[in-house]
């Protein structure tokens, strides 16, 4: 059992009982990490428990680390960042809200990283702050597959693009793979992220088709990777 102090960010809140709730977390030492909280809901404690515990919170956590797959208990926990607009900004709440259920589906198995954690920090932080930007969730599940482990290899040419061994070919792929069409838009944008090359103008059609594009892609490398609920809201947004 070692002590630890670690910055985490709060994936979701579980209701336990009337009374207690368990806190699912990403935090830079200890990769997906679970906390039981007593009177999460009922006690004495309860209205600072709901206000640092907040979905999408960015806080610091103290704690004996059993390291046994069980629920931890934390000691001392204290919130790193308050945000200013992004609970009372619809947009970006539901931005927020569909990037948390992606991170959950994507981290579950994931271990301290905290190279990955400060990218989460960064963009949170940056969805706060920065003008609401539509294409921000986009641009966040395409970097994120970098420190993921099967970003988009863009030193390779090709039609289409095979979701499985994350390749541009010009011979249509035995696995499954994006459409030339597809491809084209899917291309245009990677290019765009990662090898900084020009703007392009992303039409909400557009948009809806980049986000099921990349959830079919995750969904190619991430065991039991769950289509989030948001998405939804999401389509909703850009019709």
């Amino acid at each position: 059992m070692a002590l630890v102090t670690t910055p985490a960010i709060v994936l979701s809140v579980i209701k336990y009982n009337d009374t207690d709730a368990v806190i699912q977390t990403f935090t830079a030492q200890t990769g997906f990490t679970a906390f039981f909280v007593r009177g999460f809901y009922k006690g004495r404690k309860s209205r600072v428990w709901k206000a640092v515990f907040q979905p999408a919170a960015l806080i610091e956590i103290v704690f004996n680390y059993k390291n046994k797959g069980q629920l931890e208990h934390f000691k001392d926990v204290r919130i790193l960042y308050h945000y200013k607009n992004l609970y009372r900004d619809f947009d970006k709440l539901n931005i927020a809200t569909f990037l948390r259920e992606i991170l959950l589906e994507s981290l579950k198995n994931e271990q301290g990283d905290m190279a990955l954690f400060q990218f989460i920090y960064k963009k949170f932080v940056a969805l706060d702050q920065e003008k609401f930007d539509p294409d921000f969730h986009l641009k966040f599940l395409l970097q994120l597959t970098r420190y993921l482990g099967f970003f988009p290899d863009l030193q390779t040419e090709g039609s289409y693009f095979d979701l499985q061994n994350a390749v541009f070919t010009f011979q249509i792929p035995l696995n499954p793979y994006l459409t030339e069409a597809e491809t084209k838009l899917f291309r245009d944008f990677s290019g765009m992220i990662f090898a900084a090359k020009k703007n392009i103008k992303i039409t909400q059609p557009d948009r809806k088709k980049l986000i099921d594009m990349l959830i079919r892609f995750y969904r190619y490398h991430i065991t039991r990777f769950q289509i989030p609920k948001s998405v939804i809201i999401l389509h909703q947004i850009y019709e």
